[in-house]
Order: C-alpha cells, then sequence, then structure tokens
C-alpha cells in the first residue's frame, strides 16, 4: 500500500474477504485528508461497491487483482477503482445489483471506462458537500 500525502493506493487480490482492508485503509486516509465523518463514510462506502464490483464481475475464468488509487485535488476527492478483468455490460433484466445505483448516490460523478485491458470507475466527489 503506498499512502504518501495527497495520494492512496492499495492493490488487492478481488475477493470479498480482502475488501475489508479497503474500507479501512481508504477511510484512514480520507480523514488525514480533511474529509468530514460523512463524506469519508460516503467515499468508502462507494469505493466499496465500485471493488464489489470487480470481486463479482470482473473474473470469471478465475482470480485477479483491484487496484484503488485516490488523491485530493484542492476541494475535491478522486478514486480511480481498476481491474484488468472482463467488462461485462450490465443486464437489463438483472434486478439483484444496486452497487452503481449506490455509488451514484454517495459521489458527484461516476465514470465507466471499460477497456481492452481492464475497466476503471473513477469516483469523484467534493471533500465540502455543500460547495
Amino acid at each position: 500500500m503506498s499512502d504518501a500525502g495527497d495520494e492512496f493506493e492499495l492493490r488487492l487480490e478481488a475477493h470479498a474477504a480482502e475488501l475489508h482492508k479497503l474500507r479501512h485503509a481508504l477511510s484512514a486516509w480520507l480523514v488525514r485528508q480533511g474529509a468530514p465523518p460523512e463524506v469519508t463514510a460516503e467515499v468508502a462506502l462507494a469505493t466499496h461497491e465500485a471493488a464489489a464490483n470487480v470481486v463479482e464481475h470482473a473474473y470469471p475464468d478465475g482470480t485477479g487483482s483491484v487496484v484503488v488509487r485516490a488523491r485530493r485535488d484542492d476541494d475535491e476527492l478522486l478514486v480511480a477503482v481498476q481491474d484488468e478483468g472482463h467488462w461485462r455490460t450490465p443486464s437489463r433484466t438483472n434486478q439483484r445489483g444496486r452497487g452503481l445505483t449506490v455509488m451514484r448516490s454517495l459521489t458527484d460523478e461516476v465514470v465507466i471506462s471499460p477497456t481492452g485491458s481492464g475497466t476503471t470507475v473513477m469516483l469523484r466527489r467534493r471533500i465540502d458537500p455543500t460547495g
């Protein structure tokens, strides 16, 4: 894990049992960045949801990793959740997953960028939710 100053990076095996490490480490970093408790909780949950999607969907043929990078950019937090798995277009009939809805409700912006070598989910959130 890298946690130097305004930047955060953590690589984990894409297993559900590993996600608690992400939430704990990211929350501690967010507090050090001056994020209020509500913002810390919401960004950590949105990031957890993005990483949980990696665990569930990115590596159907085996194991892989999830990389989370975060940085503070003035009054915004930017979090990237990346995998090297395969993009799968969400089914319109799948009523089970609510991860994207949760991410969108907790952040100011969610951008999903599937590529040939994985997917990146970028989350953006103002530190001052009233600003």
